[in-house]
């Protein structure tokens, strides 16, 4: 008994008809009837009654051809599952980062080098927290993109070791307030009187009693009073916006660099305690794939060009 066989018995018994049946099968009326008479024969029973009307199922038949679609069904299942798992599946590719920006930049930049993969690409780029970017490598995101102040990387260390992660420096950048160009604080660029200007913090979670959306000792220190305006929202476009059309201002992690967007000026803050370690991190133990050794290294270019 063959797959063949079982095929047009199923075919000829919907069609009911063995010329037709064949027309479907692409083959000879000759060759379906002498494929079910071999079966009838092999198996011994009649399976269909032959008139000049056309066939019908005999009891036999019935039984026969209700076993018969199962297993034909199920070949096809199998046939269209493995089908679908051996085409070319899309790499998979995870950065969870702590500034948006470091998440994006690289992927520009390798896209600008044509050094992306050619094989299909599913990328997921997710800002997060220092500790979320930390569990998110641990369970499984390919690299995250963290930084800290020179307060925190005395920590940093330890923190890794319980999340069984690698932190690899890839370079400095400082904080910088941005403001919108003709911003009164740009006639002098001191930021001394600063706390007057209402303050836009971009917070991943809500907390009004922060004034950066990671602890900072540093940004706290950059304010002899706490501002008198604090305007809080986890929507970067909204806090871009606002700035744009107010005399606020907002804490960068870099120098503001997208000026297609926005006409904004950057004013670095001053002192060692405003300079800020960019790692990149990865599973301990793990071998780094070529799109992690892309992404770090065009993270270390990107680094390099800031001032």
């Amino acid at each position: 008994m063959t797959f063949q066989q079982l095929t047009y018995v199923v075919e000829v018994a919907r069609c009911a008809s063995i010329n037709k049946a064949a027309e479907r099968l692409y083959t000879h009326q000759s060759n379906v009837s002498n494929v079910l008479r071999q079966l009838e024969d092999e198996l011994g029973i009649q399976i269909f009654r032959r008139s000049r009307k056309g066939v019908a199922l005999t009891d036999a038949g019935q039984e026969f051809l209700m076993h018969a679609q199962e297993l034909v069904e199920k070949k096809a299942f199998l046939e269209s599952l493995y089908a679908v798992r051996g085409q070319r599946q899309p790499l998979r590719f995870q950065v969870s980062s702590m500034r948006s920006f470091f998440a994006y930049a690289p992927l520009l930049e390798l896209d600008g080098q044509g050094k992306l993969p050619s094989a299909p690409l599913s990328l997921r780029l997710r800002k997060c927290t220092l500790k979320e970017v930390l569990s998110d490598v641990a369970n499984g995101a390919d690299l995250g993109i963290i930084f800290t102040m020179k307060a925190q990387r005395t920590r940093l260390p330890q923190m890794a070791r319980m999340k069984n992660v690698e932190c690899i420096p890839l370079g400095e950048s400082r904080l910088h307030a941005v403001v919108r160009e003709g911003h009164p604080i740009l006639k002098d660029r001191n930021l001394d009187r600063i706390e007057e200007y209402p303050y836009v913090i971009i917070e991943n979670q809500e907390n009004l009693g922060l004034l950066y959306d990671e602890e900072s000792r540093s940004v706290r220190g950059l304010f002899e009073n706490v501002p008198r305006q604090i305007i809080s929202t986890n929507d970067s476009m909204t806090c871009q916006s606002i700035v744009a059309e107010t005399n606020a201002f907002f804490i960068s992690t870099i120098p503001w660099r997208h000026g297609e967007h926005y006409r904004f000026a950057s004013i670095p803050l001053p002192g060692e305690a405003n300079v800020l370690t960019v790692y990149g991190v990865i599973r301990r133990g793990g071998q780094p794939s070529q799109m992690v050794d892309f992404y770090l290294n065009a993270l270390r270019n990107l680094l390099s060009r800031i001032e």
